[in-house]
């Protein structure tokens, strides 16, 4: 099994942590005996038809990224998009604006697939050099160039991992790259005991999903949306404490842990019976109106991510709000009810 060593600055001394996989052992053989069943996931015609594009979006795509100095805009707004990788929806909502600066685009990602140096360092450097590129687009690019050695890690991927016991416990002060060379190395362990490619392994995990969702799981629905308002918060959190964008922006710290913040926003929501906490209307963990959807909102805008300071609210009242006081938006909106 494999093992991580790094080393993180500690005063004018070192602390050394390992992280070893062999644990999560039991698990993976769990994990091919009974929890992924690949004939039935693959008799779903969504996952069946994400696995059979597999060829012709490595076809297209793997050349240009492991070679990304003739990638064309176009090509990268198409491997954005669902319709040309078959696989993922979501990477062209925040990733479009990354074209503006197509040669920063191409050195970051010459970076990236440049196998000489560590996965950490590189993964690192990509993510800190082009605001807009995340986890999620970074990985499914390593998947498409590398298509034997890197998984993808996104939403559902950590959710699935974090299901079956199999996300890593993370020592602190510990950065993107790093975490990413552990989860990789779980991933790809999983994908060999299961018997599959590292694509197939990425739609495995929808499969699951599709299963919760038609066997009605409302909990697992709500856990998802829990889980993304956490890690939102930690986005936001990291691109606006000034040191991964030029511009000047108000600092926004999480002064809580993810986890202690997950079982807080499930605190928060059941004080409220799941409603928004401004408005009182019934949220929507998913559906077809996104402007329902749980929204994690600072009471205090100008305050950070820590208890006593957040309530979760409607999309659209977060982006009503935006930076109004509390107390003044309640007003405001007590006024438009004619309260």
């Amino acid at each position: 099994m494999a093992r991580f060593l790094y080393e993180e600055a500690e005063g004018d001394g070192g602390c050394r942590h390992h992280f070893d996989i062999a644990d999560k052992q039991g698990k993976l053989a769990k994990l091919k005996t009974g929890h992924f069943d690949v004939d039935r996931a693959l008799s779903l015609p969504g996952i069946r038809q994400i696995v059979a594009k597999r060829e012709e979006v490595l076809g297209r795509f793997g050349r240009l990224f492991r070679n990304p100095v003739h990638l064309t805009k176009e090509d990268y707004l198409d491997f954005l998009s669902f319709q040309h990788n078959h696989h993922w929806t979501g990477l062209e909502r925040v990733g479009r604006t990354v074209t503006d600066d197509m040669e920063n685009l191409r050195g970051a990602l010459a970076i990236l697939v440049d196998e000489t140096r560590p996965l950490a360092e590189r993964f690192d450097a990509t993510l800190t050099s082009v605001s807009g590129l995340g986890v999620a687009t970074i990985t499914s690019i390593l998947l498409v160039a590398y298509p034997d050695r890197y998984g993808v890690w996104n939403g559902t991927s950590e959710h699935e991992m974090r299901e079956r016991a199999l996300w890593p416990d993370f020592p602190v002060r510990i950065t993107q790259g790093q975490k990413y060379e552990q989860i990789n190395a779980i991933l790809v362990e999983v994908a060999e005991e299961s018997h599959v490619d590292l694509w197939t392994l990425d739609a495995l995990w929808w499969a699951d999903k599709i299963d919760r969702k038609n066997a009605g799981y409302h909990v697992s629905k709500w856990g998802i949306a829990i889980w993304e308002m956490a890690t939102q918060a930690e986005q936001t959190a990291k691109y606006a404490n000034g040191q991964l964008v030029e511009r000047t922006l108000k600092n926004k710290d999480i002064r809580i842990s993810k986890e202690a913040l997950i079982r807080y926003l499930e605190v928060l929501l059941g004080e409220t019976g799941y409603c928004c906490a401004i408005t009182q209307i019934p949220l929507q963990p998913d559906g077809n109106d996104n402007q329902l959807r749980p929204s994690l909102d600072r009471i205090d805008s100008n305050g950070h991510y820590e208890i006593g300071n957040l309530q979760v609210v409607a999309r659209f009242v977060n982006k009503w709000k935006q930076d109004t006081p509390d107390a003044e938006f309640r007003r405001l909106l007590a006024l438009v009810r004619g309260e």
